[in-house]
């Protein structure tokens, strides 16, 4: 009772709830490597070597009885990774060893986290999309003075991995002869100084970049791929280019948004928290172990919450709960890629959602209601551990700013309709002004993890009445 002296109620709350979370997976509360005798589904050495001192752990990648595999400081090593800069400790517990980024803006400081946590990193360098850039002397120069900045303050460290040279350039443009010859410059740069680390490039799933980098960037030690719903085409890919080194993906999970089923106003409709689990358990085994004689590990999208198309859609976290001021919560897929690395499940499991309906009809069906008119969504949902489940429903309106290949995209505005109750059933009235509208549910329960669905409609475009604001009520318990 002496914390509860110290530390505000509130604080104290929230610290119970994380905790939990952490207790639920049956973990402790400081941020270790992983334990040896974890089982490994792939039957590799899990990642206990982490230099004592400012020292590199050297890194490389072998070809070995025709497979290719990383050795780190000489032990087989399968990268078992998170995209994502947060809950690095959580992400430790759960069976990862590594953290890919996107670019190398706090590199030190997340070197040095991941140092604590017993992972590595894979480095990322921001590089343009922009074909014309690769054309610009300018450019090109301060590209070369940011890599040799990088090479003298982190070449060293212990927690490296790899360096990793942009981030789908092939994706806007910049799939050019001119745009690998310079990354491959940026390579035989690294490599000149740093012979201990690998270094990659991160492409869109593309039939034909392969055969761009293997003639334009043949110093690149491996590449790596961001594939969703292609996943299960990458290794084909690869045997069909004229690329003839390993490759490793870099971004996954469930289908990306632009390949997901649509309406028939064309809003992608997002897999509930169920299917989520299902996609993340399939493609690990069957895309990813299953070609690991060339396939050296992957890096799941997204270790974190952010806002793409919707605020759920990749999380695998909920750090902001609409309405309501609670401590981060784990969704599902992380019960799944604990089982993934480690081969188990924790003691405590997420909520599955199966499916949200309205109306009775499922998102497929295309609903579009009048101005003000009476609903009822319903959301399937279940514990595995029999846990008392909370629901938070919220609706908001699509978002009409969109991002580009995973760019900034602000929240869509939210309409003053969130609530708080333990009925997996709500009656709603459809907004009086006209659009387009998605009405989410996050089911909760007391162990810090969270289920998630939601569902588009419309509401008529031929009626616009004045008022734009959208009345609920919980049904009655009875």
């Amino acid at each position: 009772m002496i914390f509860m002296r110290l530390v505000p109620k509130k604080q104290f709350l929230s610290a119970i709830i994380v905790l939990a979370l952490l207790i639920s997976w049956g973990i402790g509360s400081s941020c270790r490597a992983s334990d040896p005798d974890t089982p490994n589904p792939v039957g590799l050495a899990l990642p206990i070597q982490m230099s004592a001192d400012d020292s590199p752990v050297p890194v490389t990648i072998r070809k070995v009885d025709g497979a290719y595999r990383i050795y780190r400081g000489g032990q087989p090593y399968f990268i078992k990774g998170i995209g994502g800069r947060q809950h690095l400790g959580l992400a430790a517990e759960a069976g990862a060893n590594s953290v890919r980024t996107w670019g190398a803006h706090d590199a030190g400081d997340l070197l040095e986290h991941a140092r604590g946590c017993g992972m590595t990193v894979t480095l990322g360098i921001w590089l343009s999309h922009v074909a014309s850039d690769y054309l610009d002397p300018a450019y090109k120069m301060r590209k070369i003075d940011e890599v040799q900045q990088l090479l003298d303050l982190h070449r060293n460290h212990p927690s490296l991995l790899m360096w990793s040279l942009g981030n789908e350039i092939n994706l806007e443009g910049a799939d050019t002869p001119e745009a690998w010859q310079f990354v491959n410059e940026l390579a035989c740069q690294i490599k000149s100084q740093d012979p201990d680390h690998p270094v990659i490039t991160v492409i869109s799933y593309d039939e034909d970049t392969p055969n761009n980098i293997a003639a334009y960037a043949p110093d690149l030690d491996a590449v790596g791929i961001n594939a969703y719903a292609s996943l299960s085409s990458v290794r084909i890919m690869i045997e069909d280019s004229d690329f003839e080194g390993p490759y490793l993906i870099t971004e996954w999970g469930v289908d990306g948004h632009w390949e997901a089923k649509q309406t028939v106003w064309g809003r992608p409709i997002e897999p509930s928290s169920e299917q989520k689990v299902d996609f993340h358990l399939r493609r690990y085994e069957q895309n990813i172990l299953a070609n690991s004689d060339r396939c050296i590990g992957s890096y799941v999208f997204l270790w974190g919450q952010k806002q793409e198309r919707t605020p759920t859609w990749y999380s695998m976290f909920i750090e902001k709960l609409p309405g309501i001021d609670l401590p981060v919560t784990a969704c599902a897929t992380v019960d799944a890629m604990r089982f993934n690395w480690s081969g188990g499940w924790p003691s405590n499991r997420a909520p599955m959602v199966n499916r949200i309906t309205i109306n009775n009809r499922v998102a497929s069906g295309d609903v579009t209601l009048t101005p003000g008119e009476s609903f009822i969504a319903r959301v399937a949902a279940a514990d595995p551990d029999n846990d008392g489940l909370r629901f938070v429903w919220e609706l908001m309106e699509e978002p009409t700013e969109l991002g580009i290949g995973g760019s900034y995209e602000p929240r869509p505005g939210e309409l003053d309709v969130v609530i708080d109750g333990s009925q997996p059933e709500l009656s709603l009235l459809a907004p009086q002004k006209a659009g387009e509208y998605r009405l989410f549910v996050y089911v909760l329960d007391q162990n810090g993890h969270v289920g998630t669905a939601n569902f588009p409609f419309q509401v008529d475009p031929e009626s616009m009445p004045a008022t734009d604001t959208a009345l609920a009520t919980l049904l009655s318990d009875s």
